[in-house]
């Protein structure tokens, strides 16, 4: 059964649309089965009806054409309510709609199971037969097994369908993600190439034949000549025999084989990458239909010729690629080193298809200050390359091939946007300070983008979180501690005399090093943070030994340690500390080094209950609110799957942040806050009225945070909190800072496009 759904799968994605694939899955559906009658209804959510797309045993010609409502039938009965109904007679069931026009009067037995996507209904499979009979539960196990396997499948045809119809059509396609750094952004995309496979692939057709067969030969010469570089590069560490898979290879791309399929579909119109994956997939399908396990693992050598010519064919178009003068970068996975790429007087906007808007990739965009989405429909993302788009980072949706009234619109919404942006850089440069006088270090989270924060030290009470793995990451190797000096220096000295709180390498989970490669299954559980320095006590001296030294003659450093879970991991990283401290006393007896405070970040959930452990052993806490609600939620914060769950505004998290703030006012023990919650004004206000005085957010949120705190009290700010704890939601949470907002003028903030 298992070699019957993927070969199900298989062959519908390989379909050239969504017409083909919806036919090619009813008519193997109906064979695997055994059955007489497969069906699928696809949901039409602008006239609120299913429409059948396509069947093998009703009548053919009612397809796209007949139409059944949401709450009619049984077809409406399975959607609503999102379970299987499997019944022996149909049309003696209450909810059984007569509809001549499909002809299924002879049919009985009938079992249908919902296609759900991310909590959506996408449509309705149904199977049928004449016989009047109960399918059995492994038939329904089947079916069940198969929607759930193909949901998203079908989703990503749909869309493509959508998109193709769309621009034949000049209509615009709209595409929802999670917001992440707000705003608005009109421009062009450029996708970065992405790690290739023939899904990402759309089918296109080109009409120079000579053009398409020239880059085709091209990629072929190229992947030839790397084949013959990685065989000169083992010849000396592998036998010879092994050698000859290398000899396979070349056979395999010679014009006989490969080359004479792709010419023939060149010579039907297609392009070449087209050509290539047609040719392909069609040849892997074939050798994993093969009994001979010999020969069926031969599919897994065409394919890899097959992406590596694919690669060589993309890498040729896109090396004549400029970014357009608003680049709306797209790329599958975001790093930074894509941003930084971009020429940033060009860089307008970020589109990602995996990730959150919780992932640090999402904070750096963030920092920087550009619009961006997440977690938008895992599509085949060369087919956006250089079309017009608008990115909306308010409601999270993208518009392709906009039309002139749209951008139009837009354009006016972003002037608006500019002019609240500069309301709030009006009051950049005065204090932080509530109506009732009360006032709020507001700090900066800096270090991602390292050159952002050149001229903010004025508008700043200093760096509450400097995250020093940022230069680590655009290293190609660890960094020697003269360099960490000079760059620890440089931020001390910015920031002078206002302090400096510097974190401690913090890699892991969804942040890497190129040189320092971590493969966990559970990374964000995993060796992370302190986990590493300790591990490795050689590099966190040397980043050690490089602040102190840079602290010389300034006294601005405190250094804040990541990940702690235990004192044991406290009182490890003090030994070092000690270690580092006292040989550079011995290494320069002519310098006063200064020790400076030393913090801990409070977001593994063990930490929160260890305050009076704390007290006693370090110098003050910075909660780390993003993962803290992570960690709290059990929530992968980079996973767009679970995005929705991720919401510092869970009332469990508010609770223990409360409770954070109490007993380190207890116990006397210097707190502050420096996740994304601080960075949000609705977050900033509930977290004063606990307690918190020390904020620390990304640039671009501290001048919106500051204009918000100067017009509002801070006993108006407890009583808006009280209400907030008691609530049983996030949701309710969010209604209430909303009404507040609103209530105290300020709900021009909220002002969301479209």
């Amino acid at each position: 059964m298992l070699a019957t759904l993927r070969a199900i799968a298989e062959s519908v994605s390989q379909q050239a649309n969504l017409d083909s694939a919806l036919v090619c899955f009813v008519k193997m559906v109906k064979d695997a089965m055994n059955t007489q009658c497969c069906s699928i209804y696809f949901a039409d959510y602008s006239q609120d009806n299913f429409v059948l797309m396509a069947t093998e045993g009703l009548n053919p010609d009612a397809v796209g054409k007949f139409r059944i409502g949401f709450t009619e039938g049984l077809v409406g009965l399975v959607a609503q309510r999102e379970e299987p109904i499997n019944i022996a007679f149909a049309k003696a069931h209450p909810r059984f709609k007569l509809s001549p026009e499909v002809n299924e009067e002879s049919y009985n037995a009938f079992l249908s199971v919902p296609v759900v996507h991310q909590k959506k209904i996408l449509g309705v499979i149904v199977v049928q037969q004449k016989m009047a009979r109960v399918f059995s539960q492994d038939e329904e196990s089947f079916l069940i097994t198969l929607s759930a396997q193909l949901a998203s499948q079908l989703a990503h045809a749909e869309i493509k369908e959508i998109l193709r119809q769309d621009e034949s059509s000049h209509q615009t396609s709209v595409l929802k993600g999670v917001s992440s750094a707000p705003g608005i952004s009109i421009g062009k995309a450029f996708v970065v190439i992405p790690k290739l496979n023939f899904k990402s692939i759309e089918l296109t057709k080109n009409s120079n034949v000579n053009e398409q067969r020239r880059l085709f030969s091209q990629a072929v010469a190229a992947t030839r000549k790397e084949f013959h570089t990685l065989s000169m590069t083992l010849s000396d560490t592998i036998p010879q025999e092994a050698l000859a898979v290398f000899d396979v290879y070349q056979q395999l791309l010679d014009a006989k084989s490969l080359g004479h399929n792709v010419e023939a579909q060149l010579q039907e119109g297609w392009c070449a990458k087209s050509a290539l994956k047609i040719v392909i997939e069609r040849l892997v399908a074939q050798f994993n239909q093969m009994q001979d396990p010999y020969i069926k693992e031969r599919a897994v050598d065409v394919k890899d010729i097959g992406l590596r010519v694919l690669h060589h064919l993309v890498n040729t178009e896109h090396a004549i690629k400029d970014y357009p003068e608003n680049t709306i970068l797209m790329a599958h996975t975001l790093t930074p080193s894509m941003l930084a790429e971009v020429p940033s007087e060009r860089l307008a906007g970020v589109v990602s298809i995996k990730g959150s808007a919780n992932s640090h990739a999402s904070i750096l965009t963030r920092a920087m200050g550009v619009p961006a989405i997440w977690g938008i429909e895992d599509l085949p993302l060369l087919q956006f390359d250089d079309k017009e788009m608008i990115l909306d980072a308010f409601a999270g949706r993208l518009y392709i091939s906009p039309s002139q009234t749209l951008i139009k619109e837009y354009t006016q919404l972003q002037y608006q946007d500019d002019l609240l942006n500069n309301r709030f850089l009006e009051e950049q440069s005065l204090p932080a300070t509530t109506l009732d006088g009360e006032h709020i270090s507001l700090l900066l989270n800096a270090g991602l983008e390292l050159n952002t924060q050149q001229n903010s030290a004025h508008i700043c009470d200093g760096v509450g979180l400097y995250r020093t793995e940022a230069w680590f990451m655009q290293k190609g190797q660890f960094p020697s501690q003269q360099e960490q000096e000079k760059w620890y220096r440089e931020v001390l000295t910015r920031y002078y005399p206002n302090p400096v709180v510097m974190r401690t390498l913090d890699i892991g989970g969804d942040k890497v090093l190129d040189y320092f490669n971590i493969t966990e299954e559970n990374p964000f559980l995993g060796w992370r943070g302190i986990r590493i320095s300790l591990d490795h006590p050689e590099l966190f001296l040397d980043q050690l030994k490089a602040m102190l030294k840079a602290n010389i003659g300034l006294g601005n450093l405190k250094i804040m340690l990541p990940m702690i879970s235990g004192t044991d991991e406290v009182e490890e990283a003090l030994g070092l500390f000690n270690q580092a401290y006292y040989e550079l006393g011995e290494a320069f007896p002519e310098q006063l080094i200064e020790k400076p405070d030393i913090g801990i970040m409070l977001e593994v959930p063990s930490s929160i209950f260890m305050l009076p452990e704390w007290s006693k052993k370090v110098d003050f806490c910075s909660v780390g609110s993003n993962d803290l609600t992570q960690y709290l939620l059990a929530v992968d914060r980079s996973n767009a799957r679970v995005a929705d769950l991720f919401n510092p505004y869970h009332p469990a998290v508010l609770r223990v942040l409360s409770n954070i703030a109490n007993e380190c006012e207890h116990y006397e023990l210097p707190f502050s806050l420096c996740g994304e919650l601080g960075g949000d004004p609705e977050g900033a206000i509930l977290l004063i009225a606990m307690g918190y005085r020390r904020l620390s957010m990304n640039l671009s949120s501290l001048n919106k945070v500051k204009w918000v705190l100067r017009r509002l009290n801070v006993s108006d700010m407890e009583q808006l909190l009280d209400e907030c704890l008691a609530q049983p939601n996030a949701k309710q949470v969010l209604r209430l800072t909303r009404n507040f907002m609103i209530e105290h003028q300020l709900g021009n903030l909220f002002y969301t496009p479209k």
